[in-house]
């Protein structure tokens, strides 16, 4: 007999509410993206982080949880190397000098992104360059857009590097030496490959 392969198939049924899941995903974004002109941003991000966890579990995607561990460590890997590049011109939470907006916002930033491509992962076949180029280029263009929203719209400015660097072209965010924008633009591939390495199940299969 053929021993059953263990990786994740492509004939999978799709949880059953998976269209009302992308729905209530999407206005959630909606909502957090108004009320970060309204609302202070580092107790936002972490009142958002605390309330994935009953959200996820209450939609019956606990399996997600397993990719906001791994974007969390991701993100406190990061801050503690990167942590002496932060200093807003807004209050902001410290923890052993660690600003917690950043930390709070890589955390859920890197999540949200993996969620919202996972609704439709499946229409890319069994391709792994697929899976992987797409999640890039969606990963790319959600870190723009928010760079570009908290720089120009939010006033949440980064002053330990928006008064010395200038910004990406165009869109004129993401003021910081070149080394940090690359890694801003690398940590979303490093978050994927680490997903997949470790064989996390895509949280809308069932």
């Amino acid at each position: 007999m053929k021993k059953v392969s263990k990786k994740k198939s492509f004939e999978f049924q799709l949880h059953k509410w998976k269209k009302p899941l992308l729905v209530s995903d999407w206005i959630i974004y909606l909502v957090v993206i108004i009320l970060f002109s309204f609302l202070r941003p580092d107790i936002l991000v972490i009142t958002i982080y605390l309330l994935l966890f009953p959200y996820l579990i209450f939609t019956s995607r606990i399996k997600a949880l397993s990719h906001l561990i791994v974007a969390s460590f991701i993100a406190i890997v990061w801050m503690l190397f990167a942590k002496g590049n932060y200093a807003y011109n807004q209050n902001m939470l410290v923890l052993f000098g660690i600003n917690l907006f950043a930390l709070f916002t890589w955390s859920v930033g890197l999540l949200a992104t993996y969620v919202l491509y996972s609704h439709w992962e499946h229409k890319l076949g069994n391709n792994p360059y697929k899976k992987f180029f797409s999640f890039i280029i969606f990963y790319w263009a959600m870190l723009i857009f928010f760079e570009t929203m908290a720089y120009h719209v939010w006033g949440i400015v980064n002053l330990k590097t928006a008064t010395i660097y200038s910004g990406l072209p165009i869109c004129d965010c993401l003021h910081a030496p070149h080394w940090m924008q690359a890694a801003y633009f690398l940590i979303g591939p490093i978050y994927f490959l680490i997903c997949e390495a470790l064989d996390l199940e895509n949280p809308h299969y069932k």
